[in-house]
């Protein structure tokens, strides 16, 4: 009968040491694989958060000064008591500007021009105080950008409008995209105005709406008694042509850093750009965002036969130069930490937008 026999110790020595180098393989390998995951999906993050903020700035920056047509600069009018640098969320006059961080601190001093006339939380500036800019939650030495614009593609007015008249318009396929107590600008080739909405008769798609102005009252956002919309007495719309005009919402957008409503994979809040609309709260647009900068491209010799920016400069060094262009640079991470020096990815991106108004 043939004798049965078992694996010799240094058989099982030597399928266990094979184990042992296998298993510490298929971990290796299956470590490997994750980090690298890891580090792809924050490079996209990285990416996306980057692509998203310069979008959303850049579609901005290419309606800046958007009012629906071209009015004279010395013909834009407003029905309201403040003086536009009191209406810093609805003045049209201005169509960008913006505040470049110099110290690390979060006071308004900190920030060139000062940021007093920002809406801020706190203050006394601002349509509505409690919609304003938390400056203690800005991060310093970051860059605050500034755009104005109307809306579009705005409401088309029904009939001529006198100086003084409530406007009557033609509600587009998708609302008027504006309401009671919004502030909006009523604009042709020659002139506009800037007045506060204090009724809205319809809002139905293709029906007619009569905007009535809010009634005049003392404060700064309020109608003036008398108020026109037109400083020379001058309608809007022609006779041939009542829809020779439009009205829309005026928006100022108003792009910065501050901390976000997150965390990250070790429970750190990440930084993230915000953007406050006119008399809006401000919201959370993306996440992962440290820095922004902004330079303007100027045109220091306008008389030649190139319209084109020659220098860059922060917009308290503008002066009285044409400002053709405005270079966007952002700092996006990966919000969760994914190197092995234990934090997040870092990269800078920049765009140069021309301005077309």
């Amino acid at each position: 009968m043939k004798r049965m026999t078992g694996f010799s110790l240094i058989e099982l020595m030597l399928a266990l040491g094979l184990g042992v180098v296998v298993t510490a393989g298929i971990v290796s390998l299956f470590v490997g694989n994750n980090q690298t995951y890891t580090l792809l999906n924050g490079q996209s993050r990285m990416q996306e958060a980057a692509r998203f903020s310069v979008d959303f700035i850049s579609r901005s920056a290419r309606s800046a000064g958007y009012l629906g047509c071209d009015p004279e600069p010395a013909k834009i009018y407003k029905a309201l008591n403040g003086t536009w640098p009191q209406l810093f969320e609805f003045d049209i006059t201005t169509t960008i500007q913006a505040f470049h961080g110099v110290n690390a601190g979060n006071s308004a001093n900190d920030w060139v021009p000062s940021l007093i006339t920002l809406p801020r939380t706190g203050s006394a500036v601002g349509f509505i105080p409690a919609n304003g800019i938390n400056i203690a939650q800005l991060r310093p030495q970051t860059d605050i950008l500034v755009v104005r614009h109307v809306d579009v593609p705005g409401a088309r007015i029904a009939a001529i409008v006198q100086a003084t008249d409530n406007p009557v318009v033609e509600v587009p396929a998708d609302g008027l995209g504006f309401g009671v107590d919004n502030f909006v600008a009523i604009n042709n080739c020659e002139q506009a105005a800037v007045f506060r909405v204090g009724a809205v008769s319809s809002n139905a798609p293709g029906a007619q709406s009569t905007l009535t102005l809010d009634a005049p009252g003392a404060g700064l956002f309020q109608n003036a008694a008398g108020g026109s919309l037109s400083g020379e007495g001058t309608p809007y719309g022609e006779a041939n042509n009542g829809q020779g005009s439009t009205v829309g919402r005026v928006l100022t957008d108003i792009y910065f850093i501050a901390q976000g409503t997150g965390t990250n994979n070790r429970n750190q809040t990440p930084w993230s750009l915000w953007r406050k609309v006119s008399e809006d709260a401000p919201i959370e647009l993306v996440e992962g965002i440290e820095g922004l900068q902004v330079r303007f491209g100027v045109d220091t010799s306008p008389g030649n036969a190139f319209n084109a920016a020659n220098r860059y400069v922060t917009f308290d060094q503008v002066g009285a130069n044409v400002i053709r262009a405005i270079r966007i640079t952002v700092i996006a991470n990966s919000v969760d930490v994914v190197t092995d020096a234990g934090t997040p990815l870092r990269r800078t991106f920049s765009q140069t937008i021309s301005f077309r108004n």
